[in-house]
Parts: structure tokens; C-alpha cells; sequence
């Protein structure tokens, strides 16, 4: 047979790989709980008032691998699973990199220098690949909390403060490199002059962006719309509901 034969063309629908990321209670959480028949692993506080099915807290990255591995090779009728959230990942992964080079903190690791975190890069990489593995059989959304950091763009002369991902930086890089889709949301808010004072004002409007712009990350691979202003949970109904179709 020739190696052209095997050439295929046009899209090819599969399951999604998204990070969704923001401020606290913005309604990450929720958000996902809508996703195709959701499975929550982590679930951290705020999944405590939702109606989901979750594994019990895991205190290992090893327990945590067991239970996407289950989820990848045992009968079940999840078609999402929810990892709530990177930031409690992470103490996980740092804990196993102390554990196996026997010191108290990360920085002690294998005489310092930077290499316990470059040992808990080996984690995450092993993290995402399983978690890689498990698209192929149903929808894969990361949870994430977002901070305020000085960003310097190697563009501009000087840095200036952006949303990102509350991990590691270089674990954050992996992370969106993963994604499909990295999805930022937070709660709207103006500026507004009164006696000569500005003062910041919201409503508790909720508004997810899709797409990169100097204060935040974000991106897409489906096209969506760059912002999202109300009902985020249809994200996941409708036109264009995108992330749904894929599966």
C-alpha cells in the first residue's frame, strides 16, 4: 500500500482538551459542571453545592494517576472529567519531587539550583500525557486560578501586569501548550469618575475571554467568538456551541 493512500483530509471531529482559568468565584467550577456528563476530580470546595459524581480528594499524584488510568481503561458513562484544580495539583506534584529526594522543600532538591523544578516538569509532562491519552476517550477540562503578575514582553521596554495561571511558570507553559482551548473569565467591571475620584464598579456580570490580549492569555482552536458575556453554562449548547459539537 502506498503511504499516499493513508492522506486524509477535512476536519476531524474529537473530543476537547480546555483549560479554563479566573478569578475566584467567577464560576469555574459551575461551568464545567454543565459539560457532558461530568466527572470532577480534585473537587475542591466549591463543587461542595453542585450535583456532580467526584472521585474522593486524592493526597498523591500517584492516587491521582490511578484514578485518570481507571477512568481510561475501566467501563464507564462519563463523557467529561473535570480536574479541579491545576493549583491544588501542584503542592501534590512538589510533594512526590520532596518525597523522592528526601528534603522538606522543592528548592532543596538534589542540592538546589533550580532542579526540583525541573523534576516537577518531568510530573507534569507524565500528568499531561495520561491526561492526553484519556482525550481520546472523552472531554478533558482543567480547572485553574489566575493571579496578577508583572509580564515583560520582550517587545516592550518595560513589564506591565496580566492575568496567568496561579502555578509554576514553566508548568503553566506545558499546561496551555497542552490545551485546545485556554479560556479566561472574570467578573466584568467599569471605571467610574465620581467627585473627582475613580472608583471601580460591577455588577456581578460574568465574561469569559477566548482569545489573547495583553491582560490576560487565552486562546482557541474552534473558532469560538472572542467574549462571552452572559450564561457561560452555554458554553456547552447551541450555535456556536463548538466544544460540544467536537465530541
Amino acid at each position: 500500500m502506498s503511504i499516499l493512500s493513508t492522506i486524509s483530509r477535512g476536519k476531524r471531529p474529537r473530543h476537547i482538551f480546555a483549560l479554563f482559568y479566573g478569578t475566584d468565584g467567577v464560576g469555574k467550577s459551575t461551568l464545567c459542571s454543565h459539560a457532558p456528563t461530568p466527572i470532577f476530580i480534585g473537587a475542591e470546595k466549591g463543587t461542595e453545592q453542585l450535583d456532580v459524581a467526584r472521585f474522593p480528594q486524592t493526597e498523591s499524584i500517584s492516587e491521582l494517576l490511578a484514578q485518570i488510568r481507571a477512568l481510561q481503561t475501566e467501563k464507564h458513562d462519563f463523557d467529561s472529567v473535570v480536574l479541579d484544580s491545576l493549583d491544588w495539583v501542584e503542592p501534590l506534584i512538589w510533594k512526590a519531587v520532596c518525597d523522592e529526594g528526601k528534603v522538606e522543600t522543592i528548592e532543596q532538591y538534589a542540592g538546589g539550583y533550580g532542579k526540583g523544578y525541573v523534576r516537577a516538569l518531568d510530573l507534569w509532562r507524565t500528568l499531561l500525557k495520561e491526561l492526553s491519552l484519556l482525550n481520546d476517550k472523552m472531554h478533558v477540562l482543567l480547572i485553574g486560578h489566575a493571579q496578577i503578575k508583572s509580564f515583560q514582553d520582550p517587545e516592550l521596554p518595560t513589564a506591565y501586569d496580566r492575568y496567568q495561571l496561579k502555578i509554576n511558570d514553566k508548568a503553566a507553559a506545558l499546561v496551555r501548550e497542552a490545551a485546545d482551548a485556554v479560556l479566561f473569565a472574570r467578573f466584568e467591571t467599569e471605571l467610574v469618575k465620581t467627585h473627582g475620584k475613580t472608583r471601580a464598579r460591577g455588577e456581578g456580570n460574568r465574561i469569559m475571554y477566548t482569545k489573547s490580549r495583553p491582560g490576560w492569555d487565552a486562546k482557541n482552536r474552534f473558532n469560538l467568538p472572542f467574549l462571552y458575556a452572559t450564561g457561560l453554562e452555554n458554553l456547552w449548547q447551541g450555535d456556536p456551541g463548538v466544544l460540544r459539537a467536537q465530541g
